[in-house]
């Protein structure tokens, strides 16, 4: 009878080899189990943490409250008297912005008066009232064209 030698390595000063491990390895045809989901790709990842959001909604928030409160600032100048408007033929740059300005306040000061109920110097839109006196002739006129 041939008796096995066991725990003999051939290959020089290698570690003793797991027998174990090659009775269970995949063989030839052997099918391997299913394996558990792939990795994720990196953006599928969450980990976590999340992803950091747009800034464009404040920062177009921002400046529009900039420019409301430009706004604003404007139309209380003009309407206390800070800002006039300059008038002439030869106006210079700066003359010119700063009537810029002023139109821009005016428009601000008129919006606040229309608002507040205040009469605008530029609002010249008539408002019919009826009249007791203006009513007959109304009438007059309507019996005259039918």
């Amino acid at each position: 009878m041939i008796s096995s030698v066991s725990n003999i390595n051939f290959r020089g000063d290698a570690a003793p080899v797991n027998h174990q491990d090659l009775i269970n390895s995949p063989g030839k045809f052997t099918t391997q189990a299913p394996k558990a989901d792939a990795p994720a790709d990196s953006f599928e990842k969450n980990d976590g943490v999340e992803k950091s959001k747009s800034k464009t909604p404040v920062i177009l928030a921002s400046v529009a409250a900039l420019l409301l409160a430009a706004y604003v600032g404007l139309s209380v100048a003009v309407g206390k008297g800070s800002i006039v408007e300059k008038t002439g033929a030869d106006l210079k740059f700066g003359d010119k912005v700063k009537n810029f300005f002023y139109k821009v306040g005016k428009s601000g000061d008129d919006l606040w008066n229309k608002i507040r109920g205040k009469k605008v110097e530029g609002d010249e839109t008539p408002k019919k009232t009826p009249d007791a006196a203006d009513a007959p002739e109304a009438a007059k006129a309507e019996s005259a064209e039918v």
